[in-house]
Order: C-alpha cells, then structure tokens, then sequence
C-alpha cells in the first residue's frame, strides 16, 4: 500500500478533545494496550498530528505521528499500527515469521505466500492460529521477533490450512522501508532476539547447490520458486546430504518448503506419505493424503472439478472453436476460465498430476480424440457431442464443499443489499453530536430521521397549537443555516437537514462482502447508440458497481440473443462499459431484474426498448 510514493493532502495537528478520541479508539481497538503504556505512547507534551494522505493507488488513509513519527495508520475506519508503535508493543497483534530472504522479496512489492511462512510446528489446524479473513497481523523474521511488516489476512486460518501451502496468505499494506517509514524518522530495526521457537534454524541462504540426487534438485528448486509470488524470483537449493537432525530440524521450521515431490531414496527422513489425526499428530499412512476428521479426498475433488470445468468448457466458450486445438490452448483459454468463482484449477493436486493424463482419461471415455500431429505437442481433433455425459451436463455454476460434493447453485443470483446512507457533515454535527456520532460517520435515512425526532422530542420543540410544525432552536437553526427561520413542518425539517447532509451507501453481496463507497451510487445505464452502417448497438455502464462479473454477464448476452460483445474502458468512467450489438435493451433488462434481482429504480434507459408489435 505504501511501496508507492503517496500523495500528502492535509496534515494538522491535534487539539486535546481530538487526541483523547484517538487515545480511547486506539484503547477500544488493541486492549492490550494499557493508560501507561498510552501516556508512553502518545505524550501529552509532544506534538501530534493527523496527515491525511491518497495513497499511489488512490485509496484514503489517515497517519497519525507523535514528532512526526509514524505510530497508526487508518483505513477505512479500522486502525493499523506502524512497524515503529510494533517494535514498543510486539504482541498486540498475531504473528507470522518467514525467513530474511523472504523479506526481501516483501520489500519488493510482493505479498506473503502461505510457503513463505515458517510454522513452529506440523501442519495441522491449528498451524496458523485462529485468524478471520482481513484480519490485522504483523510479519516478524526467524532471527528476529521485531516486526518488519503489517498486513491484513487473505484467507481465514482454517483456508490456509486446507489451501494446502498454496496461494497467497496475508495482503502486505506497510513494511519497513517503504514510503511511510521514509516519512518518519527511519528508525532502524531493534534487536528484540528470535521468536519463541525458532532459535536453532537452518540458513537456507548458505545452503550448497550441489545434489547428488536430481530429483530433490527439481523438488527444492520448485518449492523456493514458490516462497513469493514473483514469476522471476531467483530460486535456492538445498543439498541432499544433510545430516538427518538438519533435515529433522527443516520438517519443523520450515514445513512449507516440502511441497509435492519427494525422492524414495529420502523417504525415511522425508516422509510425505502421512496424515494427522485429530490432536494434528503425524500418523503413518500409504496412498493419498487424506483428513481424516474432515472425511476428505482432495485428489478426488480436484477430479471433479477438472471435470466440471472438462465439459463446461465444451458446452461454453469452446464450443465453437474449429480443430485441431492445441490441449495448451484448450486447458489456458477454455478450462480455466470455466473454473466457478472462488475455486482454483490445480492439475497437480489431481490423481492424474498431468493435463496428457487427464486428457487421456477423458479420451479412453470416448469423450475426445487427441493426436500428436507434431512430435511432443498434442492435439484435440474431436469431441463427441453425442455422449451421454456431454447431453447430460447442464451449465449451471456449481459449488465444490469440502467433501469433494458438488450442490448445484441457484440459477438465480442472490440479490446484492443496497443501503442508502447519508454522512454526517459539519453543518449538522451539533445535532448528531448528542447521538454520539461524529464527522463523516453515516447511517441510513431511518436512522436520520429516528434521530431528528428524539431530539425534538426531547427538547420539547414541537409546536403545542400545531402538530406538524416544528420549532427551531439554536442546534436545528445551525443544521438548517437559516437564523431567520422560527419554525417548519416536519417534512421540510427533514428535507434541510439530509440535504446538508452527504451521501454514501452500502453494497452486501451473496458473498457476505461488504462495499461502502462515498457519494451516490451510480445507476446501472443502458444507452442504444449508432455505429457504422447506422447499425444499432447496447451500450451498458456500472454493471461492476454493483458486484456483476463483465465479462460472465457479456457471455450471457452473446448466448441469450446470439450477439456479438466486446469490453472497453471509457475515460471519465468508474468501470468498464459493455457493447453489445444491436437494441438488446429489453433483454439485458430482464437479466438484470431476474437473474441479478437488481432493482428496478437501478437501472436506467430501459425506454430505450424497441416496442413490441402488437
């Protein structure tokens, strides 16, 4: 978040009422932190200031500093502390380790991977804590407990632990060295000594690229290609004659770096054929890797979800797609994008390990045809759309559960929760100020309104002769900035005081994820345009607004009226705009308020339809 130059838009310092609110969030936000450890942290004598900063990727954030020091950073309404407020308070948030060559790929710009975490223990459950997804954690190193970086999580505990050591395990938003370090006074890294646990380790960095046995030379060098999500990371070696306490000492520190290819000769002392039961201790165990508390085979639910994606590719988007077809092209352009969202294609995590295997069985069903027209670059020449499993199979998003089971998603989309918000501004702070709320917080039209009439309830301002007026005192006189105005109706009261209010709104979708955004939600508009020939076109703006895939609801068009679409971005747009050809309004239309359930008063240009012959 802060690898980039950032923009400064203000910075001021604190009264006494504005530090003492961010002295009680930062106490609401890590109870950890006690009225000693605060006064430490921000002393009353010392200068502190709020910079408010537009970060190189556009998003708002709030630092605050004591002497110009970085201490917290706000975003979105959630507090994060600086590597430098870590290195006082190293507990008040969970940790991860990873080894110091891993840092320096994080300094880069890149995200921690779930191999480039160091477990102090085997791979079980509980390996990685009991974290929710998006929470705040720190990232400190092997040979040093002071944390370098801050992130949020991007999978919960217990998906890092079915993912397997694959993919990506925290969202790094600050890290020493970076922008907002450079903004303080560079404060060097203390020296705080080891995490528990992790005072003997192996320097993978002085490690020997010398093996004698090539196929652990394949292994390790695939599973360092995998600390870091860089494509061109340079890669280390391990040596294959460690002494077994090395080895030993790797099974329990560095876990993630034993990932699918072991060699039989290493066998005894790497052992990959186990599982664990349910106090996650090591069992002895030939075959597939199985979890035996959960009842799951994740060979055989990788096998259904190449499947899947096997014949819905076919149905979809390679239907009409001419032959030979390169099985490359056919897996990269056709399989993967008919993976149902969330879910991930991994071959290797299959019972067959290989596309030409997978191929092959697939083949051996009579399902396809592939020959090898050049040597070493296989083919598809055929599919027989006429097998019982191409005609059965119905184009339905499916969901994969954890045992391996596949239950069939509503053809309909849940309906994403829309929440008109207003936020509270300068002009009616006083007033919403009673209420305990305070500049920029939001909340909907009922609230608004619950909160208006409390007051002049409370106050006793409604006029006793006449009901539906209210009288205006000094608060509601400052909300409505109209000294001359003595008393209103009740609706024209309400009508002032949203109008000097902002607005915002909510957006929850089936996924249970949360958008807020500030200003007013922009409707879903359909236009009907011309192009060359006077030829009709449907051109669609803000469907990702309100959470639709462009480029999932573009293939439904094509299908649904047999047109063709294409997807460009507009200068001046918040996304991109959807072209499809001919007047196409009446059925996009129908998508959006059926399938998507979107409101009606979301969309606009629905007049636009041609009119029905009667």
């Amino acid at each position: 978040m802060f690898h980039k130059p950032f923009r400064i838009k203000t910075n001021t310092q604190l009264k006494g009422s504005e530090r003492r609110r961010i002295r009680q969030e930062v106490m609401k936000q890590f109870p950890q932190i006690s009225e000693n450890d605060l006064q430490a942290l921000f002393p009353p004598k010392e200068v502190m200031s709020a910079v408010k900063i537009i970060t190189h990727g556009g998003d708002l954030s709030v630092v605050y500093c004591v002497q110009k020091l970085p201490l917290i950073f706000e975003l979105e309404q959630k507090m994060y502390p600086t590597v430098c407020m870590l290195w006082s308070f190293p507990s008040i948030l969970p940790s991860f380790t990873t080894w110091p060559q891993v840092f320096n790929r994080l300094a880069g710009g890149a995200d921690l991977m779930l191999p480039g975490i160091v477990l102090k223990r085997q791979l079980h459950v509980k390996a990685y804590g009991n974290l929710q997804k998006g929470e705040a954690v720190a990232i400190n190193m092997t040979t040093n407990k002071a944390p370098v970086a801050v992130g949020v999580t991007a999978l919960s505990s217990f998906d890092m632990y079915m993912a397997a050591q694959r993919g990506k395990a925290v969202k790094i938003l600050h890290f020493v060295g970076d922008e907002l370090w450079s903004y303080g006074t560079k404060l060097t890294i203390p020296e705080l000594g080891p995490p528990p646990g992790y005072e003997v380790e192996v320097d993978i960095s002085s490690l020997s690229v010398e093996d004698s046995n090539p196929a652990n030379t394949e292994h390790t060098i695939k599973a360092e290609s995998e600390l870091v999500n860089k494509s061109d990371a340079q890669t280390a070696s391990l040596p294959g004659d460690l002494e077994k306490n090395a080895v030993e000492n790797l099974r329990e520190n560095a876990t993630d770096l034993i990932l699918d290819v072991v060699s039989a000769d290493n066998s005894e002392d790497l052992d990959m054929g186990k599982v664990f039961d349910s106090n996650g201790i090591l069992q002895e165990h030939t075959g597939i890797e199985v979890v035996p508390e959960l009842g799951v085979n994740p060979q055989e639910v990788m096998d259904k979800l190449l499947e899947y994606c096997f014949l819905k590719a076919w149905k979809t988007s390679a239907k009409k797609i001419g032959f030979p077809l390169l099985t490359s092209n056919f897996y990269k352009l056709h399989m993967l994008p008919a993976c149902p969202s969330g879910k991930q294609l991994d071959l290797k995590r299959s019972s067959h390990k290989k596309l030409s295997k997978f191929l092959s069985a697939m083949e051996n069903l009579d399902l396809i045809k592939v020959t090898e027209l050049t040597k070493g670059v296989e083919s598809i020449m055929m599919v027989n759309r006429n097998h019982p499993m191409y005609k059965e199979f119905v184009d339905i998003e499916e969901s994969f559960d954890d045992a391996g089971k596949m239950t069939e998603a509503s053809a309909k989309t849940v309906k994403p929760a829309i929440v008109e918000l207003y936020t509270v501004t300068a002009a009616v702070l006083p007033l919403f100020s009673k209420f305990g709320l305070r500049k920029g917080g939001s909340l909907p039209v009922a609230d608004v309104r619950k909160h208006v009439t409390d007051y002049v309830k409370k106050e006793k301002l409604q006029d006793p002769m006449n009901r539906n007026l209210v009288r205006v005192d000094a608060v509601l006189q400052a909300a409505v900035q109209n000294p001359n105005t003595v008393a209103v109706s009740w609706e024209d009261l309400m009508g002032l005081i949203i109008g000097r209010m902002s607005h915002s709104y909510q957006m929850t979708f089936s996924d249970h994820k949360t958008v807020a955004q500030k200003g007013k939600l922009d409707p879903i508009d359909i236009q009907v345009g011309r192009r060359t020939g006077n030829k009709k076109v449907t051109l669609i703006n803000n469907l990702e607004l309100y959470g639709i895939n462009i480029q999932e609801f573009a293939r439904e068009c094509q299908h649904g009226v047999a047109a063709s679409t294409s997807i460009s971005t507009v200068q001046g747009k918040k996304s991109q705009q959807l072209l499809v050809q001919g007047n196409q309004v009446l059925f996009v239309g129908n998508l959006l308020m059926g399938k998507y359930q979107i409101p009606k008063h979301y969309i606009r240009g629905l007049d636009s339809a041609p009119r029905q012959k009667k």
